[in-house]
């Protein structure tokens, strides 16, 4: 339960994790101006704690890295966060996981093929919605995969290459922050064709068209 110091007049959260061996621990944080801020750092905390799925989208997502941290490659880690906080967290990262529903990714999946992506790169993101899904139910119990009541859009099939045009490509330019690390690392790989490690190998762009 948060309190407020005595000295200083903020607000400190605190609350109980549970570690490794079973054994429970106090935790706290000081500092926050407001008791309702520290009341919703610990209702947070809380939830990551249990793994509850009446969490939202955007705290899962750090559950899955942190789940994930042994398992995939630090440049893939990068890939799939920046491709869920472009797409993913935007449309769904303020909803309860156990309350995003087929319907909402059916319309999600018609709006993202508005967009121009090709049918590669939507397979991609959309690889990344289901991985939080299907982390959700197999580890954390999720009772509904919604992911798994739907098509998947896009077309991942490996016996042919999908070259981006240059029309392609600067619509998902424009989707990024221009000077960012990623912008740079596209712009390289578009315009000279190369390709470096396996986190990228999977992304074959082609200069189709030069002005």
């Amino acid at each position: 339960m948060a309190y407020k110091e005595k000295d200083t007049k903020k607000w400190t959260a605190q609350w109980f994790e549970t570690n490794a061996k079973g054994e429970k621990k106090k935790r706290r944080k000081r500092g926050f101006e407001t008791k309702r801020e520290a009341l919703e750092y610990e209702r947070q905390k809380k939830l990551n704690s249990s793994r509850s799925m009446d969490m939202k989208l955007s705290e899962f997502m750090e559950v899955y890295f942190e789940d994930k941290q042994n398992e995939l490659k630090e440049r893939t880690m990068k890939n799939k966060r920046y491709m869920m906080e472009q797409h993913i967290i935007p449309y769904f990262g303020n909803q309860m996981m156990s309350e995003i529903t087929a319907a909402q990714i059916i319309q999600w999946q018609n709006e993202m093929q508005t967009k121009g992506f090709s049918e590669a790169y939507l397979r991609m993101i959309q690889n990344q919605l289901t991985s939080l899904f299907t982390h959700a139910s197999r580890i954390y119990d999720l009772h509904v995969n919604p992911c798994k009541k739907v098509k998947r859009m896009g077309n991942s099939d490996s016996r042919s290459l999908n070259f981006w045009t240059v029309d392609e490509y600067r619509k998902f330019i424009q989707t990024m922050e221009p000077g960012t690390r990623y912008y740079l690392i596209f712009e390289i790989l578009f315009w000279t064709g190369c390709r470096i490690g396996d986190g990228y190998g999977k992304i074959r762009l082609k200069l189709e068209q030069t002005q």
